[in-house]
């Protein structure tokens, strides 16, 4: 059908060969992506209203979770806590309540709670706070606690 000479096929394939060996064995350009430095703060107790402000939004501030008058940093799992994260209505807040109840009900954020409402919770909710509490406790850095304001 077609009258191509072999001489000028077989130099096709070795022009292919070779940009493909040379493709191939150049080396690639490793892009490196520069760590964030990691949040300063802070080691001390906390109002509700100072936890606020630790939530998430702004980057160059850790994230806080208050459990029972304990304030925890969930920095590292900024994709749980952080903004969009599954858990993030608990950044900056106390979730003592949330957790105990297995809750994402605004009104159980910050709620008031005192040893004695706790200790009357259903058998339940007091497994689960309590199952949190360990959570948090084996995986997160203690900052501080929750001060009254």
């Amino acid at each position: 059908m077609f009258d191509i000479p072999e001489e000028l096929v077989y130099a096709v394939l070795i022009i292919i060969i070779l940009y493909l060996v040379k493709v191939i064995a150049s080396p690639k350009e490793v892009v490196v992506a520069k760590p964030k430095p990691k949040p300063q703060y802070e080691k001390r107790d906390y109002t509700l209203e100072e936890l606020k402000q630790y939530n998430g939004t702004d980057e160059t501030k850790p994230i806080f979770i208050a459990i029972k008058g304990k304030i925890y940093d969930v920095t590292a799992k900024s994709s749980t806590y952080g903004p969009g994260g599954a858990y993030n209505t608990f950044s900056g807040n106390d979730a003592t309540i949330c957790l105990a109840k297995s809750s994402f009900e605004d009104a159980d954020i910050n709620k008031k709670w005192t040893e004695k409402s706790l200790e009357e919770l259903p058998e339940e909710h007091k497994e689960s706070l309590n199952g949190w509490i360990n959570f948090f406790s084996e995986r997160y850095i203690l900052v501080g606690n929750v001060k009254q304001e």
